[in-house]
């Protein structure tokens, strides 16, 4: 796939957005992005109007353009709607993996077990990793796209919240139960354990906001 100017403006900025490289609130300067990408002024416009749809920005009459805030009302409606859509995806991808997909899991596995786990960043990173193989194990580009919007605003709040949370609130060790239930074609006990997972999160998260 050929990526233009506006579309890697595009993915960058929503990367600083989701990491909270670019924390919500916090104003947007079009040419200090401009000289960070190292892109023009109209691909950082582009990119800027599309994240404003899609609304990872906002615009403050009179104040200019910003990150959007995160409210604590969004939590428990973001929660709502991940649990079901990756429960699911854990279901279809114990159905529908390939033995390419199968060969990721396992890999993902040996990259847990040798890492620190105290890295609350390598943490969130593998975490994002694993629920993206099994939306995309799912063979389903709809499903894989209500699972990427949705779990893009959850690992959002956990940057946000980086300093106060411990590392065993990632629960990344849900990842091994997961990966056993879909390797086994068990699709109903896939789907539990990520439910599960997803709870915990959701648990977690409001401790800290």
């Amino acid at each position: 796939m050929i990526f233009t100017d506006a579309d890697k403006a595009y993915r960058q900025i929503k990367e600083k957005i989701v990491t909270a490289a670019m924390p919500p609130g916090s104003v947007i300067r079009e040419a200090q992005l401009m000289e960070e990408l190292g892109l023009g002024r109209t691909p950082v416009r582009e990119a800027l109007t599309q994240l404003k749809t899609e609304r990872w920005v906002e615009v403050i009459p009179r104040r200019g353009l910003f990150v959007a805030d995160i409210a604590i009302t969004d939590l428990q409606q973001i929660y709502e709607v991940r649990v079901e859509v990756e429960s699911l995806c854990a279901r279809l991808a114990a159905q529908r993996f390939t033995p390419e997909h199968l060969q990721e899991m396992k890999f993902l596995i040996t990259e847990y077990q040798a890492a620190d786990k105290t890295d609350k960043k390598w943490l969130l990173d593998h975490d994002r990793k694993l629920h993206s193989l099994l939306a995309r194990a799912t063979g389903n580009k709809f499903l894989y796209n209500e699972f990427e919007q949705f779990y893009n605003l959850s690992i959002r709040i956990w940057h946000v919240a980086l300093s106060r949370i411990q590392p065993e609130d990632i629960d990344v060790a849900a990842h091994l139960d997961i990966l056993a239930a879909i390797e086994a074609r068990d699709c109903e006990g896939a789907g539990e354990r990520m439910r599960k997972h997803i709870q915990h999160f959701h648990s977690a998260i409001k401790l800290y906001l």
